[in-house]
């Protein structure tokens, strides 16, 4: 049907056919094909009208396209109908969309006659850029506000985290929907009071998935992890359908925990839902195994993923490289390369991470080099401190103190650290001093484990005096060495135990 439809439209001269056509292809999601049939629909002689070009203004800002906006709003100005208040209004939007809140402003000012419409529109262009100030300024002028003004000033509150703000507009709010208690929960959320977020949650008159989502993403903020697992299936309980921010949430917090038959009801819940393959979901999948320690698993979601993006490769190539599985990790990155998605710098953290743990030096610093000449990447202190670890794990420390030394940059406390924990392994004490100096004459705060390595390499070097002063040292910095916590997965459930056999709650694990 569509394509007969199609098939009419192209030798058409009627525009209202063409406007049919552009809003299908916009509805489907495919913003360029709807510029692409503009443009047929132009080489026909036929020109925009008051309701083309709001919906060229949404493709174009659906496509990130400033380029594009532009030149449709200098056609707008040509036909006359960039002065149609419909058409003005189309153009906030799509400036505000852009993060150009002046250019949405002189279009605004430019209007001669301004509905309820434009007002919202140029006072949720200042709230999405976080311009509160200049927010209130034009809601206070509003000739008449509704719901939807109070929604946004809420919302724009919300967004930068200023709940006390966000709370007044609240209470001043004369009629509130779903998403006004919606935006007062996030607003809680992202002060992190969550009991103040619950406690409205447990009041709305009718919540919503977007609800569930925002209090759920809350306590996946503040490491509650069983209580995002709790809510997953509260929600549902009470016939509520989660949809896949609601599966990431979830699957986060079982990685989290590490709670391998967790992820596994969790995988069985996207499948049942259709939203497994989905590349977000199956990225969090591949996440959640490789976390819970089944690579397996972990490489089937991803073979099994069709449309895989750059972040669901970056994730098994970090899976990978943390369980020590480096050449697999390199395999990985060759069969990305060759289906053209290009490597980022989390890309690179996961493979020289990978080379690190694997012992593969040669190929480490080959790809080391390799993010500059090659992908036009600079290397960033992560970068960095990988190398030095996978120098430091080989012995090389004078090469590592080279490459420290020739960084373009001030290193920071975790290139250092990784120098100086190589050093202490490799009984290197003449640059382990050095480093160690360097970390504390800059006042960067060292861990207690380190302190501790330091007194045990000078111990075992038996300059027992040395040995004293770093332990002296650590108990005047009130740094204390945090003790070791294994986690072990009992009946769905996972515990937590620290050295000593002190057992961790269930509830209070995915604090720690």
């Amino acid at each position: 049907m569509a394509s007969a439809t199609l098939c009419t439209c192209a030798s058409s001269r009627d525009l209202r056919q063409w406007n049919r056509i552009i809003k299908q292809k916009l509805s489907e999601g495919n913003a360029t094909e709807a510029i692409i049939r503009y443009t047929e629909a132009q080489e026909l002689g036929l020109i925009g009208d008051n309701f083309t070009f709001p919906l060229l203004f949404k493709a174009a800002s659906n496509l990130s396209s400033l380029q594009a906006g532009s030149a449709l709003h200098g056609q707008a100005m040509k036909t006359g109908y960039s002065h149609h208040a419909f058409v003005q209004t189309s153009l906030i939007n799509m400036y505000s969309a852009f993060g150009f809140v002046d250019e949405a402003r002189l279009v605004f000012d430019g209007m001669h006659q301004k509905d309820i419409v434009a007002w919202n529109s140029i006072l949720d262009a200042y709230a999405t850029c976080g311009q509160m100030d200049e927010c209130i300024n034009l809601f206070d002028s509003m000739p008449l506000k509704d719901q939807v003004s109070f929604n946004i000033l809420t919302f724009g509150y919300a967004n930068i985290g200023k709940a006390d703000e966000a709370e007044q507009i609240f209470n001043s709010t004369p009629s509130r929907d779903a998403f006004t208690w919606n935006s007062m929960i996030s607003s809680y959320v992202k002060a992190g009071r969550m009991d103040l977020a619950h406690g409205l949650f447990g009041r709305m008159p009718e919540k919503n998935v977007v609800s569930w989502n925002t209090i759920i993403a809350g306590y996946l903020q503040s490491r509650s992890c069983n209580k995002v697992l709790d809510l997953f299936y509260e929600m549902q309980a009470e016939g509520f359908k989660p949809n896949y921010l609601t599966l990431l949430s979830a699957l986060s917090a079982c990685a989290h925990m590490g709670s391998l038959g967790m992820g596994r009801e969790i995988h069985i819940h996207a499948q049942e839902l259709g939203l497994s393959l989905i590349p977000h979901v199956a990225t969090a999948l591949v996440d959640m195994y490789t976390k819970c320690g089944s690579i397996e698993e972990a490489l089937r979601v991803f073979y099994k993923t069709q449309n895989k993006d750059i972040y669901c490769w970056n994730s098994i190539i970090c899976g990978l490289a943390f369980h020590g599985y480096g050449k697999a990790s390199l395999e990985i990155f060759e069969d990305m390369q060759s289906r053209g998605i290009k490597p980022d710098d989390i890309s690179f953290i996961g493979l020289l991470s990978g080379c690190s743990h694997a012992g593969l030096v040669d190929e480490g610093l080959h790809l080391f080099e390799c993010m500059e000449s090659q992908y036009r990447l600079s290397p960033k202190s992560e970068h960095y401190g990988c190398v030095v670890d996978l120098l430091g794990r080989a012995g090389c420390i004078g090469r590592a103190y080279e490459i420290v030394k020739g960084m373009p940059f001030e290193p920071g406390v975790t290139v250092l650290g990784a120098l100086l924990g190589a050093c202490i392994v490799h009984g290197n004490v003449e640059i382990g001093e050095v480093v160690a100096k360097s970390i504390a004459d800059r006042g960067d705060q060292m861990s207690g484990g380190e302190y501790m390595m330091l007194a045990n390499m000078y111990t075992r070097f038996g300059q027992w005096e040395e040995a004293r002063r770093w332990r002296e040292l650590m108990n005047e910095s009130c740094v204390t060495k945090e003790p070791g916590c294994s986690m072990i997965e009992v009946s769905g459930k996972v515990y937590g135990f620290l050295a000593g056999d002190a057992i961790i709650t269930q509830t209070s694990y995915c604090s720690v």
